[in-house]
């Protein structure tokens, strides 16, 4: 019997050694030479302490950004509802975090009434072990269908007036902090109106939205105009940001095709990383700067730490480069309100 207190001791103890100690500031403006989370969990962690210090410095309008599930190319893989699940579940983790180490009352925000009772459903034992505190939302609004759940209810022996006490629809007066997550690029027209007109100088955080393949859609027929950027989507801070990459290169030597992967990454209020993956997994950094780096840019850097990279004046890097080098959205433009996307 004793043995097994001792035991169970022993394993406590090694637990709570293998956690890792809360980086000092100095070392968060340092960035990072490496970065290899040990976990979800652990990289949900990390975005916590970069929102919470643009939080302290009075900023309201902060990104978010790390791949929602893991492996290679698991973008182009996994089933929409993998990703929808996770990052709700991302954003839960974060907002306990934000309400237990800052007192701040959280709503994760999704986009409509049937997003929101498949989430509630889902994730009802996570919200029940939460504090009330952190609360499940819809960004447009409407929890319930226009319908259906009325209905329900009064067939079900519920009347109205019990329903409406349940869940009030535009209820937003108790948040301080605001997580939206899984939008499409038409609904970014919504969370402009949303962060202007609701939450009001409240902050709003966006996570795991993919603002870059957004921004693609933009000016397209039926989507918004390049003017949301511009206006809007330029005034978000990227707290938290690892964009991977992979990518091939051909050389005229054996194996004469090399593949590579790596990773823009930002972790506030630390510069602007590129990092390469090594053969471990693990991200080391091979260039940071200030300002954000363009994929283009970001690529170069990879190219070059690995030693593989065309010289300035080369054919051969004109024509892997093409003409154009960045997107529409990297490019400079007078248009813009702001340079907080790329600071």
């Amino acid at each position: 019997m004793t043995s097994t207190k001792v035991s169970a001791a022993k394993t406590h103890r090694v637990r709570a050694s293998a956690a890792p100690a809360e980086r000092t500031m100095e070392e968060r403006m340092e960035g990072r030479s490496t970065y290899a989370p040990e976990s979800y969990t652990a990289m949900c962690m990390d975005a916590y302490a970069s929102v919470r210090d643009c939080l302290d410095e009075g900023k309201t309008l902060i990104e978010v950004e790390f791949p929602a599930i893991p492996g290679e190319d698991a973008d182009y893989k996994a089933a929409s509802d993998v990703y929808i699940d996770a990052n709700v579940q991302y954003a839960l983790v974060v907002a306990q975090k934000l309400n237990a180490e800052m007192g701040k009352n959280v709503d994760v925000l999704v986009p409509d009434g049937i997003e929101y009772r498949r989430a509630k459903k889902i994730f009802e034992n996570a919200l029940g072990l939460s504090s009330a505190g952190v609360r499940l939302n819809v960004l447009d609004g409407r929890k319930s269908s226009m319908f259906g759940s009325a209905f329900g209810d009064m067939l079900g022996g519920k009347g109205l007036r019990t329903r409406k006490e349940e869940e009030r629809d535009n209820d937003f007066d108790s948040a301080d902090v605001f997580i939206v997550v899984n939008l499409s690029t038409i609904e970014l027209e919504s969370l402009e109106k949303f962060a202007d007109e609701t939450a009001n100088g409240r902050p709003l955080i966006g996570l795991n939205l993919q603002l870059d393949t957004l921004r693609a859609d933009l000016g397209l027929f039926s989507f918004p105009e390049k003017a949301l950027h511009y206006r809007f989507l330029s005034r978000f801070t990227p707290a938290f940001y690892l964009r991977t990459r992979n990518y091939s290169r051909t050389i005229n030597v054996s194996p004469f095709v090399i593949n590579y992967s790596g990773a823009i990454f930002r972790e506030y209020p630390a510069p602007w990383q590129v990092m390469i993956k090594q053969n471990n997994g693990v991200l080391a950094c091979v260039a940071e700067n200030e300002d954000r780096f363009t994929l283009a840019e970001a690529k170069e850097e990879m190219l070059i730490a690995l030693g593989i990279n065309d010289p300035d004046d080369s054919p051969m890097k004109k024509l892997r480069s093409g003409y154009k080098t960045s997107t529409w959205w990297e490019e400079e433009c007078d248009d813009e309100e702001s340079d907080a996307w790329r600071t």
